[in-house]
């Protein structure tokens, strides 16, 4: 690990492996629980094919595979200057005895419906490429390194998303066992028909007292949902937080009337009240550098073509990198609802406001994927200068859960379009290939510069 920075790998094994990763991922993509699209949830047929074609190139690079509690498949590549990992006794403390510090890659292998191949497994085979670029360059590691597929992350099965990255850092609720998907079957129930042992959720978690691992830092790589890479001609960006979100629901109480006799002088209409308070919210997204805001779901009642709406219910969904500025768009909102009031005589409130913050990334591997970035393309005599402006996350990812408890960072890969949860999902495999060195590369940053803590 004393080589320079250009000497690290031989750039065959790296245009190699880069190529694999991406092969895999039409790999992946085969397990599907729909003939006619891919499709691949929790603890599924198809999640259990794709757990068993990756432990096979698991174990064709010498990592020990394990499925955890909550479904995660998880294969470990282990440092040899470390001791062998010690075992709880009888589910006791470690008390004096060697914790094994642990590095996780990782993202989820679950799918939306009519998915494309690339959003969550890259990032999960892009971790199983850095195991195979560093053993083919005899780069030892002074910590183990886990790769990690989560079992859920997109929520599709049980409306409950981010099920794998909450286990892994001890947040995952037993109770939401008790969860019911659409064919009546309990998440639990379903976790130990998939070989979970549902009885110990809590020894999924790196974080307690328990366990032998020490978890130092976490890594996500992630097609991006978006066209930033794209429209700067980079191949891949470092993300800087992942934004904050505000999901509510907004009432609107009007007076239904029949449509054929209420001047239109004399209505109270939720649903025009509905209409203008959405184009409103939709101007103060495009008017707030960095803000999201959406109205994606609008309910009626009655509903019916001759009546005017008595009552309007949307959906909202704010997002920013700033708690500060999210909140105050919020507040913005509750006064468009006072001036509507004024307006149309429609009384709006809103309910069911749930709020996440902003999650920033750990700056010391950020510095890492940035002096990573710089090595690599000025190596590529034919590179672009890659390392450009961080990219703020409006989607959520695992990385978002992780980071609430571990140094955690993200690297996005350049999507053609900006497309995601969609078949015509593409990161090319040259991105691919750039990504897989600059993770490497980072990989090798990181340990170089890590000093393991006392127990």
């Amino acid at each position: 690990m004393h080589r320079s920075s250009a000497e690290l790998f031989d750039q065959r094994d790296v245009e190699r492996i880069g190529g694999t990763v991406a092969q895999r991922c039409d790999a992946l993509a085969r397990h599907s629980d729909r003939p006619d699209c891919l499709a691949r949830t929790f603890c599924s047929p198809a999640m259990k094919s794709a757990h068993a074609e990756i432990t096979g190139w698991c174990a064709a690079s010498a990592m020990s595979v394990q499925l955890d509690a909550v479904g995660n498949l998880i294969g470990r590549h282990s440092s040899s200057s470390q001791p062998p990992p010690s075992q709880p006794l009888s589910g006791q403390p470690l008390s004096g005895r060697k914790q094994r510090d642990t590095f996780i890659i990782g993202s989820h292998l679950d799918t939306v419906i009519n998915a494309g191949r690339f959003d969550g497994p890259l990032g999960f085979l892009l971790g199983l490429g850095v195991v195979e670029l560093l053993r083919a360059s005899q780069i030892e590691l002074p910590f183990d390194l886990d790769v990690v597929g989560f079992s859920e992350e997109e929520g599709v099965r049980y409306r409950f998303p981010f099920i794998g990255s909450r286990g892994i850092i001890g947040t995952f609720d037993p109770a939401d066992l008790d969860r019911i998907d659409d064919d009546g079957i309990r998440m639990g129930d379903a976790l130990q028909s998939f070989g979970c042992d549902v009885d110990a959720i809590k020894s999924a978690s790196y974080l307690a007292p328990e366990s032998p691992r020490r978890l130092i830092g976490f890594m996500e790589a992630h097609l991006e949902q978006a066209t930033a890479l794209e429209a700067s001609d980079r191949p891949i960006g470092i993300v800087s937080a992942i934004a904050g979100q505000t999901r509510a629901s907004i009432v609107l109480a009007g007076v239904a009337g029949h449509a054929g006799t209420v001047p239109h002088d004399q209505r109270f209409d939720s649903l025009a009240a509905a209409a203008q308070l959405i184009l409103r919210i939709e101007e103060l997204g495009r008017n707030t550098d960095g803000l999201f805001a959406t109205v994606g779901n609008v309910s009626v009642l009655p509903g019916l073509s001759n009546v005017i709406s008595g009552q309007s219910v949307l959906s909202l969904d704010l997002r920013h990198a700033s708690d500060k500025i999210r909140m105050e768009a919020l507040k913005t909102i509750r006064l468009m609802l006072l001036e509507l009031r004024k307006e149309r005589g429609v009384v709006g409130s809103i309910t069911h406001a749930e709020h996440s913050p902003a999650v920033p990334m750990d700056p010391v591997l950020k510095s890492a994927l940035y002096d990573s970035i710089k090595d690599s393309s000025d190596r590529a005599d034919d590179a672009p200068r890659w390392a450009g402006p961080e990219l703020i996350s409006g989607a959520g990812h695992d990385a978002m859960i992780v980071a609430m408890a571990v140094p955690s960072c993200m690297l996005f890969v350049r999507c053609k379009d900006g497309v995601s949860h969609h078949p015509d999902e593409l990161v090319t495999p040259g991105d691919i290939t750039i990504a897989l060195e600059v993770m490497t590369r980072a990989i090798v940053r990181f340990a170089t510069a890590y000093q393991p803590a006392a127990d």
